[in-house]
């Protein structure tokens, strides 16, 4: 069976940055149609929903250039300005970060919870329009919160690799 990365003599971070290239192409595409659909609709809802769509694929477009290019960077030993950053975090992360990341990653968990209910108790209003919009930030929260997450286990495996002082002399 052949797969996405299957292609002969090809490492798989070059195959990456192909696939990764050739998606945000595809997005490319996709939004030219997003951008018709909104204006061809003759709803202002519809309209509304289309561009917070579009501003999605906006972003995910720009993040898959950022990661091409630091593949690319990668593969070629270049640097571009263009490239998703890719430096080691701070070994010296306070923990008022940590506490505080903790905390944006909890209010984002329960803030998901508290959209999701509202949501259901919205389910009729307005078409269904107030309860499709609260479940779509109910899931933003959850990808705020892994965000959060990730960033906190970032940092405190960075500020756990802190090399030891050594004791100072008496």
């Amino acid at each position: 069976m052949t797969t996405l990365w299957d292609d002969g003599g090809v490492s798989s971070v070059e195959r990456l940055q192909a696939i990764i290239e050739s998606h945000a192409t595809g997005e490319e595409e996709h939004m030219a149609g997003y951008r018709r659909l909104g204006k061809l609709s003759g709803d202002l809802v519809s309209a509304m929903l289309v561009d917070l769509v579009l501003e999605d694929e906006e972003r995910h477009h720009a993040l898959l250039r950022r990661m091409a290019a630091r593949l690319g960077d990668d593969i070629e030993m270049t640097r571009s300005t263009s490239a998703l950053p890719s430096t080691a975090p701070p070994t010296d992360t306070s923990a008022t970060i940590l506490a505080l990341t903790r905390e944006y990653a909890e209010d984002e968990h329960k803030g998901a919870g508290i959209l999701r209910d509202l949501a259901k108790h919205a389910s009729g209003l307005y078409g269904g329009v107030f309860s499709l919009l609260l479940e779509t930030m109910a899931r933003d929260s959850e990808k705020h919160e892994r965000i959060m997450r990730f960033i906190l286990q970032r940092l405190s495996d960075s500020r756990r690799r802190q090399p030891a002082l050594a004791p100072s002399a008496v």
